[in-house]
């Protein structure tokens, strides 16, 4: 029904003679109605857009959807309107039209990629949920961070070993050395762990020093 919206080399966005071009080229009084008209529409536009994308939870993705509609329905309007339709007459059918094409990912300028996780035409062709990690670290029922933590150049069965015998290890310290283990485990500096803890940082590397040898003491007793 509506010719293809993305830019090409040369033309406007419906091909052919740039947008502006063309509306310049018209009477003045001709483009102060044809926007009037379009101005008057909007009101309906933005509230059809507002209910089909309310089911958006970040409000700036949502606000981002309903501006792409609005200016799909722009371009449309200009486009029929040359053709000497009348979109007035049918508005809603113009905004649904824009509403399924900006949910498809199409622009007002080209389109989504395909491939982009980012993008909801990718997560919603494949079925993809993309969410930020969580703020708050809680030991051993974190499956994101055990996910990214997963190594693939250590052999499976020291991963096993270090998984199970780290752990028991670990709970033979008191909670104080728990933490600076995590610390060390972690890469945080000497001179870091020092300050939070209250210890010289000579300590410190003395502590990493026994951790290291009563952990791989405690792996050969097993």
């Amino acid at each position: 029904m509506f010719p293809h919206d993305r830019l090409r080399v040369g033309g406007g966005l419906l091909g052919g003679h740039p947008l502006n071009a063309s509306l310049m080229s018209a009477p003045s009084t001709e483009i102060e109605h044809t926007q009037a008209a379009f101005v008057d529409a909007l009101t309906r536009i933005l509230r059809i857009a507002r209910f089909r994308f309310r089911h958006l939870r970040c409000s700036d993705s949502r606000e981002d959807a309903i501006c792409e509609t609005v200016a799909l329905c722009w371009i449309w309007y200009i486009s029929l309107v040359r053709k000497g339709r009348k979109p007035a007459e049918f508005i809603g059918a113009l905004a649904r039209y824009g509403v399924r094409a900006v949910s498809s990912g199409r622009r007002a300028c080209g389109q989504e990629r395909a491939n982009d996780v980012l993008s909801r035409r990718c997560q919603q062709r494949r079925q993809l949920c993309v969410s930020s990690l969580p703020r708050v670290h809680i030991l051993h029922e974190n499956v994101l961070e055990d996910a990214l933590c997963d190594n693939t150049q250590t052999p499976v069965p020291d991963q096993v070993q270090f998984r199970c015998d780290f752990t028991a290890w670990e709970h033979r310290l008191p909670v104080a050395r728990q933490r600076l283990v995590k610390g060390l485990a972690l890469g945080h500096r000497t001179k870091d762990l020092a300050a939070e803890f209250g210890l010289s940082e000579a300590r410190i590397s003395q502590l990493r020093k026994k951790f290291s040898a009563d952990y791989a003491a405690f792996c050969d007793g097993r």
